[in-house]
């Protein structure tokens, strides 16, 4: 069956050919908006859709090939994958794709189970799996008008299109290599795979067990029962992990102690919080703001500030992931540009609207921004600016003009980090404006802004979020009850644009 999806996408190379990388929430779009009016193939990694809301059973611990893998052998990690009973950050109105509601007996904030099959049940209502190939690999994206002479001879066919790609099997890097052509590329696989890691001193000194939070899985809350467990890093997964922990969990299965570092702003709003402030009171959750300066001893280290954190057992490390395509970077094309920090790859670019790649707009990237609270909607909208761009409904600034642009939001993102970690953070709070960067996909593919959909965020979520979030109160967002507020079974509409 999957190949005869191959070779149907061959077949059509007399069309205009798009070939999309990934199936998760964005690849899956792509495949919706643009199988219409052009000759499309989705790849992926895996053995079905979903991206990382698929979750996998195998990580690099349990995995029984994992060094002969295509994904690990070109990203050095597994392929990345939710964690069991993991909750959604937003309610589940704000995560449909428009004209298509989730199924009314679903949790507020939904379970990941639960958007998976709404997922599922997207793709088989617009029967999108005809046009996607499992458990095969992207290595490689080149332009063909850069390959030498002997490379184009050795690839068995006639290159009549913009892009090269090389595939291969998932299951095994050195197998069923092979070739297909596209005029377009459109980059879905996400960014939640390459784990980030501080630059701490003499990291080897300590003796105790040290991971990522992308290597967790609930079968780990067994090793924290009695121990000191120390947190770096306060991002939404460092967030959903004390939940978890100290709400979730029978105490008898409690560390005696958590050591939380985190920024000012995030050890601020825990100093602010009812919802652990038994914890906080009891010592049993202690905040410090600063850095990791460096270990001192097997089981202790020392902190920018001065403090010492001492009888450490668990060092965790929330810390967030690098942006990293290996299918790209291999080669001498040089289309992106990573802005790097101690070898971490904070984000990249040139993009105009954190889309378009500027040295080749036929490059597409989707679903890269974070933090947004309109993320379905956002990523809809993506797809629909690459779509009408593809299709040739509308056209880009020149080349120079995206530049300018894209330098001038560069810019913009470095007011609180230098290292560019902000640029494609969209946010109601921080970084660059979900309203304002909405407005501009919308006025740069020619389509409404959807005035109903981003009132009930505004109205509906934001306060949610101010009093729960931005306050400390983290495990009380996903107890707040939202539908009642909005029309049922209410998706964004379908005949808006």
């Amino acid at each position: 069956m999957e190949q005869n999806i191959e070779n149907i996408y061959k077949n059509g190379y007399d069309k205009n050919s798009v070939l999309i990388i990934g199936s998760g929430p964005s690849g899956i779009l792509a495949s919706k908006y643009l199988s219409k009016n052009n000759n499309i193939i989705c790849i992926e990694n895996r053995e079905d859709i979903g991206g990382q809301w698929n979750f996998d059973k195998y990580n690099e611990e349990n995995h029984p090939n994992l060094q002969q893998t295509a994904f690990y052998h070109h990203y050095g990690v597994w392929s990345s994958s939710l964690y069991e009973n993991l909750q959604a950050n937003l309610p589940r109105f704000q995560m449909t794709f428009k004209g298509f509601p989730t199924k009314p007996e679903y949790q507020e904030f939904m379970k990941a189970e639960e958007f998976y099959e709404y997922l599922q049940d997207y793709c088989a209502h617009h029967q999108l799996k005809k046009y996607m190939l499992f458990n095969t690999f992207v290595s490689s994206v080149r332009l063909i008008k850069n390959l030498s002479e002997d490379e184009k001879q050795n690839k068995g066919q006639l290159l009549t299109k913009r892009f090269l790609i090389e595939i291969k099997d998932s299951s095994d890097y050195r197998k069923n290599v092979r070739y297909l052509q596209a005029d377009n590329v459109i980059v879905a696989t996400g960014h939640y795979s390459v784990p980030n890691y501080p630059k701490i001193s003499n990291l080897e000194l300590f003796q105790g067990e040290k991971f990522h939070t992308h290597y967790f899985r609930q079968n780990y809350l067994q090793k924290f029962t009695n121990k000191h467990l120390v947190i770096y890093g306060g991002s939404q997964s460092a967030q959903d992990l004390l939940c978890i922990i100290l709400k979730q969990t029978d105490r008898s299965q409690h560390p005696y102690k958590i050591t939380l570092i985190a920024n000012i702003v995030i050890i601020d709003r825990f100093k602010q919080s009812e919802a652990y402030k038994e914890e906080i009171k009891n010592k049993q959750l202690a905040l410090a703001v600063t850095n990791v300066k460096g270990f001192v001893s097997e089981k202790s280290l020392i902190l920018e500030s001065g403090e010492y954190v001492e009888n450490i057992d668990i060092l965790m490390f929330a810390s967030g992931y690098q942006y990293c395509f290996p299918f790209l970077e291999n080669s001498n094309d040089n289309l992106i540009e990573f802005v790097k920090e101690n070898e971490r790859k904070n984000c990249f670019g040139p993009l105009y609207k954190r889309l378009f790649c500027v040295r080749e707009p036929n490059l597409i990237f989707l679903g890269m921004t974070f933090n947004t609270a309109t993320i379905q909607q956002m990523f809809e909208r993506q797809v629909i600016c690459a779509q009408r761009f593809i299709d040739k409904i509308i056209s880009l600034p020149s080349q120079e003009d995206m530049l300018k642009d894209f330098e001038y939001d560069f810019q913009k993102s470095q007011y609180n980090f230098k290292d560019g970690r902000d640029f494609f953070k969209v946010s109601h709070f921080t970084g660059q404006n979900e309203y304002e960067y909405s407005k501009q996909l919308c006025e740069l593919a020619q389509m409404q802004f959807d005035e109903e959909f981003n009132a009930y965020v505004k109205n509906i979520f934001v306060p949610i979020s101010e009093k729960t979030v931005l306050k400390g109160n983290y495990p009380w967002m996903k107890q707040e009850k939202i539908s009642h507020l909005i029309p049922e079974s209410y998706s964004p509409k379908e005949d808006l644009f």
